[in-house]
């Protein structure tokens, strides 16, 4: 390596400036390589451009000591001094590991990386002799156009690719809290966003210590269950904290998230809202049910009250009149019989029967007892309404009326009968009038409407004639 000295100082200072600038770049250049994920052998790239950097700096050593100690190449250690001849051994070692890389990653080009650093051993710098100047001028040259544009590669892989600095960024963006504790409650990671976190609960974000933080944070939580806390941060943010167990970087470690959860809180207590006044509403409907359910049941009395005065009391009736009779021939008692089977079978029906069925079932009632109840006309279509004669009254009114030519009672003592009938008459827009007489007369008008005639469920039983129903007795003409 003597030939060295023979060079210029003013040549060996440009060497040892620019190789001192690209093992600086280079030693960058290596980090970065040693943070990529890019899928390649990973280990074997990092070590090899670690060693070129360790060439890098042989080669600024060479060039200073040439300047420097005239006619000894000397690495100076403290305490003590080195020669670099046979430091430069390692280059061996330098251009094996790129020949492997240039296999390996099927890059033919680094076969020239490792020629050239085989060039730099010392048994071919003393075989090249006065030739071994160009060689430094050649390799640091080389290097010179491979570190700026590795590093130029480096900036725009790290803006595209993954690797650890870029999950650390990705981490410390993320919205929601994230930290590593190892066993020894030492923070390994925090993001920014758990760091915000802890400091607007005013809690420490030392990352020396964390002892005793989750138990803090119980301390201020509103709802606690196994490894989840919900915590108001401030009146603003609400977060649910969550511990787990991880590993990272092949460690054992605990891990704290904390999501915000302020809106799902917000909506939760809007729907406990909603929940409660469906609650009521439904309190509500249920007594209003039972309400209508009363209704129902007295409007149900009410028919059975008016069924059993109507079709079931005068069948009842007429079998007292049966009963005071002494008679017990055949022929009577088939009469009692059918009278009862019939007021049975009434009693076992729970639907109302039709207006005929009933009519029909009141005329058989009382030809038992020997009473013809002759029927002329047609019931109307409107089944609430019953009558016996209906004809037409003063202005087109329509007017039903009972009569009744047997003994006037003394006073009108009303049972359901009447009050039902009043009802009914209600219910149509009609005026209803009982009069004791004589004779014993009941009443029904219905107005006619504003064009002079009377509603469609009443022109139905208006003719050109009036209908009537007409009883006649057979044995006792007069009696109510």
């Amino acid at each position: 390596m003597s030939h060295l000295f023979s060079m210029r100082v003013s040549t060996l200072l440009v060497i040892c400036g620019v190789s001192y600038l690209l093992t600086a770049g280079q030693t960058i250049h290596a980090c970065f390589a040693s943070v990529r994920q890019d899928g390649r052998p990973h280990w074997l790239c990092v070590w090899y451009e670690a060693m070129l950097a360790v060439h890098l700096l042989f080669v600024c050593t060479v060039s200073n000591s040439v300047m420097e100690n005239q006619g000894i190449v000397l690495l100076w250690l403290h305490p003590v001094l080195l020669r670099v001849e046979p430091l430069l051994w390692a280059n061996v070692l330098t251009a094996t590991l790129g020949g492997v890389c240039a296999f390996r990653l099927r890059r033919p080009w680094m076969a020239a990386e490792s020629v050239l650093l085989a060039c730099c051993t010392p048994p071919v710098i003393d075989a090249m002799g006065e030739g071994s100047s160009l060689l430094l001028i050649v390799d640091v040259s080389f290097f010179t156009a491979r570190v700026p544009a590795t590093l130029a590669l480096d900036i725009r892989d790290s803006k595209t690719s993954v690797s650890r600095l870029s999950v650390i960024d990705a981490l410390d963006a993320l919205p929601e809290g994230v930290m590593w504790m190892n066993e020894r409650c030492e923070v390994l990671f925090m993001n920014d966003a758990m760091r915000a976190s802890l400091t607007r609960l005013g809690l420490s974000t030392d990352l020396a210590d964390a002892h005793g933080l989750w138990e803090r944070l119980e301390g201020q939580a509103r709802e606690v269950a196994v490894d989840q806390l919900l915590v108001d941060v401030d009146n603003e943010m609400t977060c649910l904290f969550v511990r787990d167990r991880a590993v990272l970087r092949r460690t054992p470690c605990e891990r704290v998230m904390a999501f915000d959860v302020t809106e799902e809180v917000a909506i939760n207590a809007r729907l406990e809202s909603v929940n409660r006044l469906l609650e009521a509403a439904n309190e509500e409907l249920r007594a209003s049910m039972m309400q209508v359910r009363k209704v129902a049941e007295a409007e149900a009395i009410m028919r059975m009250k008016s069924r059993v005065h109507d079709t079931i009391g005068s069948r009842l009736s007429i079998l007292h009149r049966f009963l005071e009779d002494d008679r017990d021939d055949p022929e009577s008692l088939e009469r009692k019989t059918g009278l009862l089977n019939g007021i049975v079978d009434d009693l076992a029906e729970t639907d109302l029967p039709a207006a005929s069925a009933g009519l029909e079932s009141i005329r058989s009632a009382f030809s038992l007892v020997g009473v013809e109840v002759r029927i002329v006309g047609e019931l109307p279509a409107d089944e609430r309404r019953v009558d016996v004669r209906i004809c037409r009254g003063p202005g087109g009114a329509a007017a039903l009326s009972v009569t009744n030519d047997g003994c006037v009672p003394e006073e009108i003592v009303e049972g359901t009968g009447i009050p039902g009938m009043r009802r009914i008459a209600a219910a149509v827009g009609a005026s209803f009038d009982v009069s004791a007489g004589p004779p014993f007369s009941v009443e029904v008008v219905l107005p006619a409407s504003e064009d002079g005639t009377v509603s469609e469920a009443w022109a139905g039983a208006l003719g050109s004639e009036d209908q009537a129903f007409t009883s006649e007795t057979q044995d006792e003409r007069g009696r109510a």
